[in-house]
This record gives structure tokens, C-alpha cells and sequence, in this order.
């Protein structure tokens, strides 16, 4: 299976920790590895690989990386592959169209 190294931002939404499902948190954190405080404001990241496979992420919020992550939909960006399966997004690195 080809690895793939770039992913077509599809949405930019802003959501509160509190209001996500212990699955979502679970599936964004791998289960706990990652640490996400209980409660605040955080850009969820729809992405799309090839073959119209979706995976999210979700980043702290700021205005100004909400304000990028939102003009740069539709955008390639460079993801890269940790371990087996985690997903991780270069977001501050879009590739050309």
C-alpha cells in the first residue's frame, strides 16, 4: 500500500472539548496518549487522504490559526505517519494543488 503524504483540508470548525463525544476524544488522542485538557475552545480539522478517506484532528484555537486554517480549505497539506497508524498534519506546510 502506497504511503500517502499529503491531505485536502475540507473544513475548519471550531468546537469546545466539552461538547465531544468520549469516542471522538478517544479516536483524536489514541485513546489518552495524547493529552487534551477537560474543557475549552479547539479547531477541529476535516481532512480528506486519497479515495475519499476522511480523518480529523483537532488543534488549540487562536483567531489567527482559525483565520488560516479556515482560508486554506480545499488546500493540500503534507501529513506524515507516526507508528502504525497515528496521523500527523504538517499544517503549517500546504503543498500545491
Amino acid at each position: 500500500m502506497p504511503l500517502i503524504t499529503q491531505a485536502r483540508l475540507l473544513e475548519a470548525i471550531q468546537v469546545r472539548l466539552e461538547d465531544l463525544s468520549p469516542a471522538f476524544l478517544a479516536y483524536d488522542t489514541d485513546n489518552g496518549k495524547y493529552k487534551l485538557p477537560v474543557q475549552g475552545l479547539y479547531i477541529m480539522l476535516i481532512f480528506e487522504k486519497k479515495n475519499s478517506n476522511i480523518f480529523t484532528t483537532i488543534r488549540r484555537f487562536t483567531p489567527q490559526k482559525y483565520e488560516y486554517f479556515s482560508s486554506k480549505r480545499g488546500e493540500k497539506f503534507k501529513i506524515e505517519i507516526e507508528g502504525s497508524d497515528k496521523v500527523s498534519v504538517n499544517a503549517t506546510e500546504g503543498v500545491s494543488r
